[in-house]
Order: C-alpha cells, then sequence, then structure tokens
C-alpha cells in the first residue's frame, strides 16, 4: 500500500488528481484505499493481522496510528473497518463548475446564433466605403452578410455541419467577390498569382515562382489581401512590399540597389506613327520657320496620359499640300490595259470586245483594287501570282506562252468583272469581297467602299467601253474637268481609266480599302493581299498613307494598318502603369524633354521598312533606372512596388 507523503495531520489534501475523496477525513485518518474511481467506499480494513504461533498480531502501521487496542478478532479478522460516504474533491468541484459554465456559454452562443441580430454580433468592425452600400439595403441584416459570406443566411446547424457536408460552404467568398467584380477579373484566371495563367506568366516574364512563404501557383482568396471590416476609410488595395515579397524569389531591400535595369522603357514597340523627331526639329520646323515644341502635337488626359493630337491641329498646316499633289489626278479605282489582241488570238486566247482604243502592243499596269477584286476569280488569282502582283502589262513577253495564258486569264476577270458592275452595281463588288474575305459585307463597309460609285460610271465601263468598233464613245474632258475641280469619281473614257479622288486625309473610301487588304493578308490569298497592301502603302503612293501610318505584322501573321497614336495595347500582360500627372506638377518635370530627350543618331525611319514592329531604333534615349530612382527613394518621392506595379495584370 503507497504510504502518505506527509503526517496524517499534516496532509489535509489527500489524492489531489481523484475525482473522489474519503469521507473519514475530516474524523481521522482516510481509509488506505479510498474510494473507487466512481465514488463508492471501498470498505477497507485498517490491517492484514498476522499469525504467531497460536495468536493474531495487528500490524497496522504506526503512520496510520500503530497497533489498534482490541487486536484482530479470533478468526484473524482486523476489527477496525473503514466505510464512509466518499465526498468529491476540490479538484473535481472546480470541473465541474468550468463545465457548467462551458455548457451554459455553449447554450448562450447558440441562442445568440440562433438569433435574427446574430450578424451584428459577429461583425468585427464596419465595412469600408466602396462596400458599405451592400449593408444598407432591405431591413435583414443576415441576408445582407450574405452578399459576401456564404454562411451568412444559413442556420446553426448548417455551420456545424460543414465538416461532414463541405458543399454547403460554397460558394466560397472569393468566388462571391468575382460575382460582383467579374467586368474586372475573369472568373476563370481571377484567384491565380496575378489574375494570369500560370504559363503564361513565366513564359512571357521569366518569373521565378519560388518562395519561402507560399507557394505561387496556387489560388489565392481575394481576403489573402484584401482586408474588410477596418474602418470605412480602409484602403481595400494597399499591398505592403513585405505582401510583394511573400511570392517573390528574388528580393528587393530598395528600388535604387536590387531593382533591374529597365529595358527600353517605355519603347517596347516602334510608334504606330511613323515621326521623325530628330529630323523635324533640326530641319522641317526651321525651314517653316516653327518653334519645335511639345505641347504643339502632345496633351495631357484627365487620367494623366499623354495623348498624341490629331492631324488637323499637328500636321495639316505642312502636310496637306503634299497630299493633295499626290492625289492631283485621283486614286486608280479601275483602268484597261493595252494589249495585243493579234498575239492572244493567235495563241488561242479570245479576249471577245475590247476596245479599239486600248489595242495595241502590251503596256499599262492594272490598279492595286482592281487586282485584288480579281483575286476573287481562281484562274486570275493564279494568273497573277504568275506574273507578279506589281506586274505591267508592258513586262509580258509574246513570246512565252505561259505569260499570255496568265494575261489571258486576268483580261477575262476584267472583262466580267466591269459587265457585272454594270449589270449589278455596287452589289459586284460585295459579292467578290465576300468571296474573298470569306465573310457577309454589311452596309455600312458597302457605303465606303462604293463612296456613291455614280450608276452611270458602271454602265459606261461595263457597257459604253465595250462597245463596239463602229460606236464612238463620248467625249469626257469638259466633265472629267468640272469633276476634278469637285472630288469624287473621274471617268475617263478616252483612257478608259476610273479613279476616286479624295476629299482629304484619313478619306474614308481611302481607309476602308486599305483595311479591307489588311484584312485580306490573314486569308486564302494573304501572300497576294500582301504584295497589294503594300504597294497601295508606298510613301510614293496617291494620299502617301505609308510615310506616316505604320503597317505591322500582328499575331495572327497578317498585316494591319495603324490609322492612329495610340491603339489597343499588343497582346500579353502588363504590370506597369505611368502617369505623367504627378511628374509634371513638379516644376522641373513639366517639360517633356527633361526625361525624354531626342536621340539624333537613330535612324528610326528606317525600321518602318519592315513589318516587325518589335525591331526598331528608337526615336529618344531609352530611360534608365537612375532616372526614376533619383527622386523615387524612401523619405522623398517612396519606392514602393504598388507605386509602378499593379498586383491586377492588365490584358493587352
Amino acid at each position: 500500500m503507497r504510504e502518505p507523503l506527509k503526517p496524517e495531520l499534516e496532509d489535509t489534501y489527500d489524492r489531489p488528481n481523484q475525482a473522489w475523496m474519503c469521507g473519514l477525513t475530516d474524523d481521522g485518518p482516510p481509509c488506505p484505499l479510498g474510494p473507487t474511481a466512481h465514488g463508492h467506499c471501498s470498505h477497507a480494513v485498517a490491517c492484514h493481522p498476522v499469525r504467531e504461533g497460536d495468536r493474531w498480531i495487528c500490524n497496522r502501521s504506526t503512520l496510520r496510528g500503530g497497533i489498534c487496542e482490541a487486536g484482530p478478532t479470533p478468526d484473524g479478522e482486523c476489527c477496525v473497518h473503514y466505510s464512509c460516504t466518499p465526498e468529491r474533491s476540490l479538484r473535481s468541484q472546480r470541473g465541474r463548475f468550468v463545465w457548467a459554465l462551458a455548457l451554459a456559454t455553449l447554450g448562450g452562443l447558440c441562442m445568440i446564433l440562433s438569433s435574427n441580430w446574430r450578424n451584428e454580433f459577429l461583425a468585427p468592425g464596419p465595412l469600408s466605403v466602396h462596400h458599405a452600400q451592400l449593408v444598407t439595403r432591405g431591413g435583414d441584416q443576415t441576408q445582407r452578410c450574405a452578399s459576401c459570406h456564404a454562411a451568412g443566411n444559413q442556420t446553426l446547424f448548417q455551420w456545424l455541419s460543414h465538416p461532414l457536408e463541405p458543399q454547403l460552404a460554397e460558394p466560397t467568398q472569393s468566388s462571391l467577390c468575382i460575382e460582383c467584380h467579374q467586368k474586372e477579373f475573369p472568373a476563370a484566371t481571377a484567384l491565380l498569382a496575378h489574375g494570369i495563367d500560370q504559363k503564361l506568366l513565366t513564359t512571357t516574364h521569366e518569373v521565378e515562382l519560388t518562395s519561402r512563404k507560399v507557394d505561387p501557383r496556387g489560388e489565392f482568396a481575394c481576403s489573402t489581401c484584401h482586408r474588410e471590416h477596418h474602418g470605412a476609410n480602409h484602403d481595400l488595395t494597399f499591398m505592403s512590399n513585405t505582401a510583394c515579397q511573400a511570392c517573390h524569389a528574388q528580393q528587393f531591400q530598395s528600388f535604387a540597389t536590387d531593382h533591374p535595369e529597365f529595358d527600353r522603357w517605355p519603347n517596347e514597340r516602334r510608334t504606330r506613327i511613323a515621326f521623325d523627331h530628330a529630323a523635324h526639329q533640326a530641319k522641317h520646323f526651321p525651314a517653316e520657320k516653327q518653334e519645335f515644341a511639345c505641347q504643339m502635337c502632345h496633351r495631357q488626359s484627365a487620367e494623366g496620359f499623354q495623348q498624341t493630337l490629331g492631324y488637323e491641329v499637328s500636321c495639316a498646316k505642312c502636310h496637306d499640300s503634299d497630299l493633295e499633289t499626290s492625289w492631283q489626278a485621283g486614286v486608280p479605282f479601275v483602268s484597261l490595259p493595252i494589249i495585243d489582241a493579234e498575239i492572244l488570238g493567235d495563241a488561242g486566247h479570245d479576249v471577245g470586245n475590247w476596245p479599239e482604243q486600248a489595242t495595241g502592243d502590251f503596256d499599262g499596269p492594272l490598279p492595286a483594287i482592281t487586282k485584288f477584286l480579281l483575286l476573287e476569280n481562281p484562274t486570275a488569282a493564279k494568273g497573277i501570282q504568275l506574273l507578279g502582283v506589281d506586274f505591267d502589262f508592258f513586262d509580258i513577253d509574246p513570246d512565252d506562252p505561259t505569260h499570255l495564258t496568265a494575261a489571258a486569264s486576268v483580261i477575262s476577270a476584267l472583262q466580267k468583272y466591269l459587265k457585272d458592275l454594270a449589270a449589278q452595281g455596287h452589289k459586284a463588288i460585295s459579292i467578290r469581297l465576300e468571296k474573298i474575305l470569306g465573310r457577309a459585307v454589311n452596309d455600312q463597309e458597302l457605303a465606303a467602299i462604293v463612296a456613291h460609285l455614280p450608276a452611270e460610271d458602271m454602265t459606261a465601263m461595263g457597257e459604253t467601253w465595250f462597245a463596239t468598233a463602229e460606236s464612238t464613245p463620248p467625249d469626257t474632258t469638259a466633265n472629267e474637268k468640272e469633276r476634278i475641280d469637285g472630288g469624287g469619281w473621274i471617268r475617263d473614257d478616252q483612257i478608259f481609266a476610273l479613279r476616286y479622288q479624295p476629299s482629304g486625309h484619313a478619306d474614308p473610301w481611302l481607309t476602308a480599302w486599305i483595311d479591307l487588304l489588311a484584312e485580306a493578308t490573314r486569308g486564302p490569298h494573304s501572300k497576294l493581299a500582301e504584295s497589294l497592301l503594300l504597294e497601295i502603302m508606298k510613301p510614293t503612293a496617291p494620299g502617301m498613307c505609308g510615310s506616316c501610318h505604320s503597317v505591322d505584322r500582328n499575331a495572327n501573321g497578317g498585316l494591319e494598318v495603324y490609322w492612329f497614336a495610340q491603339q489597343a495595347p499588343s497582346p500579353g500582360v502588363r504590370f506597369t502603369l505611368f502617369s505623367h500627372a504627378p511628374h509634371t506638377m513638379q516644376p522641373e518635370l513639366a517639360d517633356c524633354t527633361a526625361c525624354h530627350k531626342i536621340s539624333e543618331a537613330a535612324a528610326m525611319m528606317e525600321t518602318y521598312q519592315n513589318q516587325t514592329p518589335n525591331n526598331f531604333a528608337a526615336g529618344f534615349h531609352a530611360m534608365t533606372k537612375q532616372d526614376c530612382a533619383s527622386c523615387h527613394k524612401p523619405g522623398a518621392a517612396g519606392d514602393s512596388c504598388t507605386q509602378c506595379h499593379q498586383y491586377h495584370a492588365l490584358k493587352k
């Protein structure tokens, strides 16, 4: 039997780790066995007598009172029996009290969490002003909280069932965020790092996705960065540098020391309008006795971005006269070449009733737009490909049967086209375009490309030009002079030509045809259409469009003509935004040349001779990190990541 640690008179706290205590403690020594674990008396005896000879002797320990006076019975049984009603220990009493409090608290919580005002009780704080309107709708607080928390309108029983039925926790809080912000962030990638596919992120930006804290390949809940219930003026978009570096393996201690050097920033590609600042500053503006100032062509928008002013404001004063000279004779739309009908006939190619005035030795080009429309005819398209897109009938070799066959196919297709114009009108043009482009041409497009082409002109081209030899075409010299002065369509029946005289810069007829040619570079006639587009976009072509407007190869492999300085961003993603507004407020930065320094040695105009926009020579010296670090440092303009970079990447 285990002995007490202290004498009986000093040990008043028996069995402190047991739930029950012996009831004899107050009357004397407790029984040595004590109560059972369930609080029952063990009915123990004080000792177990031992036999010595013919007698029984008590062997009770002196610590428990020594040998009893009565001694054992004649049968060897102890005469002292311990029997009591066990009492709960102080530890047990405290435990029962704590459990009672816990159950009472749980019951109170169940009552609170089942009440209608439980969400007000649970709300950790007021919402920001951006979300506060969500809780002003209606009078049921439970339903209002459900705008952001799926469990907001669930019962307490449903809350307790979440571990067994996880679907009750759907939708997640982040998915509810996306429902409201789906216009800003596509649902498929909204929760990925930076909101974009990780393959695209690592492929385009060479990001090392290893981290000391989190795995950036998984999804992130919106609440990882955007913390609510911190008051009305809390900035939900704030991110610290520590938050950025939680994912990025490369750590930045400061912008000036650790940030990589800029890579040709801000010039990611050549400008969409070919403008040589160095040549205009040193040559063209002095020749016109004009001051070369940035404000003459650029203005700052309300959002703080620099905008390039339009042609009429910036360029018309000097360039209108050159444009008018370039299209003084009009833009060729249709013209009949001179052909050798006899040689073609001897080769077995019947050209039909070709005008006598257009018969002789092979000579004369076909307008680019005419060649484009003839691509609808497969035979003619093969003929144009054989002869070359820029061919002239003067280049036809009379002794080459393949040349004669190709020329005959083109002539035959041209005759049919002009006769269809006379019979079908504008519809003949739309039918051919639909076959070439593989899509329907709407009424608005057709109106732009025909530009009110008169019916008498279409009839004359299909009938009068191909009249019999005995017929004499009318004299249109006076009519032509009148129409040249008035602009629009010019038909010359003497040389069998129809030309269009543009109304001015950005003429809708000319730009519409150029856009159609650019679209065709992505279709089945891509190679031929590409050559025709480059022909009409030559700097020396009527309108001189190619002298200023960039022709770039796009991601689809086709060509695209840029009409404006500002266009939709290139495909991809970007993390950097820059606003001029807070910078130009500084007196030393008010002048653009403080940051943008013209590169006089850059051969920038030569880069527009190819169609690769990313292979270019910038007209300005590239900005360096030091240009920004001189101001962006702690204690001055600041150098936090989010001053220049945004977490949610913008799609280009």
